[in-house]
């Protein structure tokens, strides 16, 4: 018996509740399933204004306004016009719904596009039908032509191609290039027309729809027959395209919503920056600060009624009661109500969609090769990519090209292949030992090496130049066996897909699931042993130019937790063959005791892993009839189990996968990416900390550390990988006892490299990994080898909540495997590289190349933060001005809750005078040139400090508004009482004057960016000032929206007095005098690194730093060569 493993094929079947009935339409009518009409978009007709209100409204700062909206409209107690917040509050909504109705538009399109294309359907008689995807429905038998889309999931019966079998793309669906080969169902595979189709009958049972794009698991029920296994290998997932195939017939089992493609479209969590989390806590301190100012009117209301009740000139204070003071109080509310900017969300958001383009518009992030450039999925989190503390970056695909070349091989106690990798030279150079003790042979035949002798059908692509490999093979004896059963393994174990002519090796194509693979498969084509085709049960290889049939009984798959895939064939000696590859981590253990050539194998990995070079284990094992009989059974079951049918298979397989005799080990190179060192090490200069999360083994994942030069010479490096619990626990307790000093400190001279085995352990328990923490948080740069996707997950989590307070952390992969700790991270970003699109359709942010990495973070992230940080803070800023200056003329009017400005006037200062200035500023400033940026990473670090962004800057800004009011309100005031005239709407419009230019003017102070759209934005906003004032002045008295008929004429009297002007310039020129001199005195005394840069950036302190103070000069040398210490 080999394997205990048992699954029945019926077992748990009252879980399932998935049914295709087939040619049986009224059976499939009584089944729940999805309408094929599928809908990606957002809204519909009726939808749209419900949806779009409910999102809009679950803003706190929406809410508030629609209550003082209300309090407005339906009260008689508002001192401004009725729609002095409803008109801006509409107009903003407004606003938002356009822009969600245009991106929504293109949305219908594609999904009126998509569910109107025609399918050819089989109906009972044996006729076809050509419908709508729309139309589809469950149970459906559909005869899909080459090049032609699947309309839904269905299940392959039969088809045009050689034994039922047929070649999809899948691109659509993950990304991935390379065709992929499903099987029809064997007992269906002659029905190869209408007719015959349309006589099937029985039903498939299965799972309840889900997102697993790689699982099936299912059975064809037939009458009076046993029971067919179904699973991912006879599934067409609707988005993918049949290819190289005439024509399928495939019945129906998935349906719009309930498809694959449509679960995996749902979004994952949502993401929010930390400046929007901050503005949502500050809108509640804004809102508590006007509840205080409003009491405090109040308060002075009451006061002075009490003080003037024997007015004899004002008779109604003499009855002022409670009630009449809770009015006042709702008085001042609506007179004070925009302390909370209306406009600062929609401010936010424009700027944001702008931003969003500029990255994706970048010249410089424009991959050429691949034609690929950077994508914004999200404009969310612009910011976040100022604020990076962490980066979680996987290796192979991210630092490395993930374009794989076969180097060197090991087979019966030999290594062949010569010379060494850049990382093998770079590890030589430090002192590691990357040569092998070669046999006597190997001296001479790397004089001699030549590839057009080493191998049989020359590849330019493959540098393979040994010549001992062919040479031992035609010679025969134990030497040509081995080589024999190792091009076996690599021309049989694998999925490869054969492309073109099937005769010439020179003009295949293989299409690999894993640029591994199409390695592999490359090599022993080179060598001789061509695969040169596959059925569903056989697989042919031209060896020499004998053709040889291996018969598949058995697949075991390749998964992430395996490592490992296997096959059980018949060879052509009729005898039945295990052949598996796999990590050298899990092949090791599963290989027979006691055979002498495996500490020289292990030598080799070990050689091999220095240079940086991938390596595999090949293994196999013969097995007899009556155990393959007896474990097939076992196999069979688990792959018609409807529950957890994955679990069974995998436990079959190690049922089979053990005793194996070593066959030999492979070594492929991953070059690395271009710019990938430098990248790393500037982004560590600017203070982020990298983690490097692999699943290469440990002496790999280490040199590419120094290659890519995240680890450094003067670095010491911590390793745990212990070999039992207690190991681990003691190194673990080793590093922090050693390094003691160091707890709680950030080190450039600390590392960490740390096995996933370790981490199994280091993970269980919340001591041990708050310890690991501790210990990580000490080393500059930390390497996990040897890890699993959820590892990589889990790690990242640690760091997010285990760090405080908590750091920004950004992870970046090019795989599946990479999903998890994508989506984990604050900023996922995805790399479009050869395995598929699966984590750039997970992230916030794609980019072709790792080197792309440091331009995002270090400008458009880095501008972005500062950008974002101060919209909000100007928004807030000109509100607390123009709101401030309305209590201050209260104080003068007896607390009667009158405005100064006239209703028109006031309503267009948040939509008008300061809108577009600030919107612009969004996506234009910039303080440093591109090129001095990423020169000076050290610029990185106070976006991790946040200190663009915090309560001192908040509260500086604040007080900042108070002097400004103060002085655009009193000076205006002073100059009128002087003259002893005063008209109201002169007055008001005059104040209003002075504080539009004085905070445009603030504005165009903090930009260092400035171009003539700054200034022509600027000009713009004023001049709508002018606009607004003089044709509201001049509207007929019956009009009386916003109250305009109260302010006629008060334009041409404004115009036209003297003191309309001479204010408004004492006015600005005494405002903005204050900031001047606070940025002169910043800039002079307090420099920090930044105004540093920026003055040698452009020149303005040449012969300061020439001829100056030299122990001023000094000093600011001092600033900025300390700007990138850790804190």
């Amino acid at each position: 018996m080999v394997g205990s493993s048992k699954v029945s094929p019926s077992q748990d079947m009252e879980s399932v509740n998935c049914k295709s009935y087939s040619n049986s339409p009224h059976d499939n009518a009584a089944q729940k399933f999805a309408s094929n009409k599928v809908v990606t978009s957002k809204y519909t007709f009726y939808s749209f204004l419900p949806r779009n209100l409910y999102e809009q409204f679950s803003r706190l700062a929406n809410v508030y306004f629609l209550l003082i909206s209300c309090l407005q409209l339906f009260t008689t107690l508002s001192p401004t016009s009725k729609w002095s917040t409803a008109g801006p509050f509409i107009l903003i909504l407004v606003l938002n719904m356009i822009r969600e109705i245009w991106e929504d538009s293109k949305r219908h399109k594609a999904d009126d596009e998509v569910n109107n294309r025609l399918v050819e359907v089989i109906r009972e008689n044996g006729s076809t039908e050509s419908i709508p995807w729309k139309s589809v429905a469950l149970g459906d038998i559909v005869w899909v032509k080459c090049n032609h889309e699947f309309p839904a999931d269905v299940v392959l019966l039969s088809s045009t191609g050689d034994q039922g079998m047929c070649y999809i793309d899948t691109c659509n669906l993950d990304g991935e290039t390379n065709l992929k080969i499903r099987n029809s169902l064997a007992f269906t595979a002659s029905l190869n027309d209408p007719l015959k189709i349309s006589q099937l009958k029985g039903h498939f049972e299965y799972e309840t729809p889900n997102n697993r794009l790689y699982t099936f698991n299912g059975k064809f029920v037939r009458p009076a027959a046993d029971d067919v296994p179904v699973d991912n290998e006879n599934i067409l997932l609707r988005g993918a395209t049949l290819r190289n195939t005439q024509s399928i017939f495939g019945q129906v089992v998935y349906t719009g919503a309930q498809s694959k493609i449509m679960m995996n479209s749902q979004k994952g969590r949502v993401k929010i920056s930390n400046i929007e989390h901050t503005v949502n806590r500050l809108l509640l301190g804004i809102l508590l600060f006007e509840l205080i100012v409003v009491s405090a009117a109040t308060i002075g209301m009451a006061s002075w009624v009490s003080s003037n009740r024997d007015a004899w000139y004002l008779p109604y204070v003499k009855n002022q009661t409670t009630a009449n003071n809770f009015e006042g109080w709702i008085t001042f509310l609506l007179l004070m109500n925009n302390y909370v900017p209306i406009s600062l969300y929609i401010s936010m958001e424009l700027a944001k969609t702008v931003q969003g383009q500029q990255m994706n518009w970048d010249i410089e992030m424009y991959h050429e090769e691949t034609d690929t450039p950077a994508l914004t999925r999200t404009t969310n989190l612009n910011e976040e990519l100022g604020q990076i503390q962490y980066i979680f970056s996987d290796k192979t695909g991210t630092l490395t090209q993930n374009v794989m070349e076969f180097r060197k091989c090991f087979i019966n106690q030999t290594s062949y292949g010569f010379g060494t990798t850049e990382i093998g030279l770079a590890a030589a150079a430090r002192g590691t030992n990357v040569q092998m003790d070669q046999d006597p042979t190997a001296i001479e035949a790397e004089r001699n090496k030549d590839p057009n002798k080493a191998q049989l059908h020359r590849d330019p692509k493959i540098a393979f130049d040994d010549i001992r490999l062919l040479q031992r093979y035609r010679e025969g004896g134990s030497e040509g066996e081995s080589i024999n059963d190792f091009m076996r393994v690599l021309s049989v174990c694998h999925t490869v897909v054969p492309e073109g002519d099937l005769t010439d090796p020179s003009k295949i194509l293989y299409q690999a699931e894993s640029p591994d693979e199409g390695a592999l498969s490359g090599f022993a084509k080179a060598m001789g042993w061509f695969f040169c085709g596959r059925t569903s049960t056989h697989t042919t290889v031209d060896v020499h130019g004998k053709k040889e049939e291996f018969e598949i009984l058995n697949i075991n798959k390749f998964n992430s937790a395996r490592k490992r895939m296997s096959v059980v064939c018949r060879t052509p000696e009729r005898k039945i063959m295990l052949y598996c590859k796999g990590a050298d981590n899990v092949m090791l253990e599963r290989i027979a005791p006691n055979q002498r050539q495996r500490s020289v194998m292990e030598s080799a990995l070990t050689h091999y892993a220095n240079e940086g070079l991938r390596t595999l284990v090949l293994g196999k094992r013969e097995i007899t009839e009556s155990t393959w009989e007896e474990w097939n059974k076992v196999h069979h079951a688990a792959s018609t189990a409807l529950v957890d049918r994955d679990g069974a298979l995998e436990r079959a397989a190690e049922d089979i996968e053990k005793e194996m005799i070593i066959v030999g080990a492979t070594a492929i190179e991953d070059k690395l990416q271009v710019g990938v060192p430098d990248a790393i090490a500037t982004l560590a200069q600017g203070g982020i900390k990298i983690w490097v999360l692999t699943g290469d083994k440990q002496e790999t994942a280490e040199n590419i550390g120094f290659a890519c030069r995240l680890l450094r010479e003067d670095m010491e490096i911590n390793y745990i990988n212990g070999s039992s619990d207690d190991e681990v626990k003691r190194q673990l307790d080793h590093i922090l006892q050693k390094n003691e000093n160091y707890i709680g400190k950030e080190t450039e001279h600390l590392a960490l490299i740390v096995d996933g085995k370790s981490l199994l352990v280091l993970m269980e328990e919340a001591e041990l990994s708050k310890t690991l923490l501790t210990v990580a948080k000490m080393c500059k740069a930390v390497i996990a080898c040897r890890v699993s996707p959820n590892q990589k997950r889990e790690i990242v989590t640690m760091v997010r909540h285990g760090v405080q307070p908590e750091p920004m952390t950004l992870s970046i992969g090019d795989g599946a495997n990479d999903v998890p700790m994508i989506m984990e991270a604050h900023v996922g970003v995805g790399i479009s590289g050869n395995e598929g699109l699966q984590a750039v359709r997970s992230a916030d942010y794609a980019i072709a190349q790792f080197r792309f990495l440091k331009r995002l973070m270090l400008i458009h992230g880095r501008n972005n933060y500062r950008r974002v940080a101060e919209v909000v803070l100007y928004s807030f800023y000109k509100n607390m001005t123009l709101v401030t200056s309305l209590f201050l003329y209260n104080s003068y009017n007896g607390w009667s809750g009158t405005a100064i400005y006239a209703s028109i006037v006031l309503i267009c200062f948040n939509v008008a005078y300061t809108f577009l200035p600030i919107i612009f500023y969004g996506f234009l400033e910039r303080d440093v040139n591109d090129t001095t940026a990423l020169n000076n990473p050290q610029l990185y670090i106070p976006g991790q400090r946040r200190e663009g962004f915090n309560a001192t800057v908040m509260l500086t800004w604040m007080l900042n508004a108070i002097v400004h009011c103060v002085f655009v309100f009193f000076l205006p005031t002073a100059a009128f009482a002087a003259t002893g005239v005063v008209d109201l709407g002169v007055y008001g419009t005059t104040v209003m004057h002075s504080l539009v230019i004085a905070v445009n003017v603030r504005l165009f102070l903090e930009e260092n960016y400035i171009s003539w759209i700054s200034h022509l934005v600027i000009f713009v906003s004023i001049a709508l000032f002018y606009f607004v004032v003089g044709v509201a002045s001049n509207m007929p008295l019956s009009l009386t929206l916003f109250d305009v008929n109260l302010f006629y004429g008060v334009g041409k009297l404004s115009f036209e007095d003297v003191m309309f002007y001479m204010s408004t310039l004492l006015t600005v020129v005494v405002c903005n005098s204050f900031d001047v001199a606070g940025l002169y005195m910043a800039r002079t005394f307090f420099p920090t690194p930044t105004y540093i840069i920026q003055e040698r950036e452009r020149g303005y302190g040449l012969k300061f730093y020439s001829a100056g103070d030299d122990s001023v000069n000094e000093e600011r040398s001092v600033i900025l060569a300390n700007a990138g210490s850790p804190r």
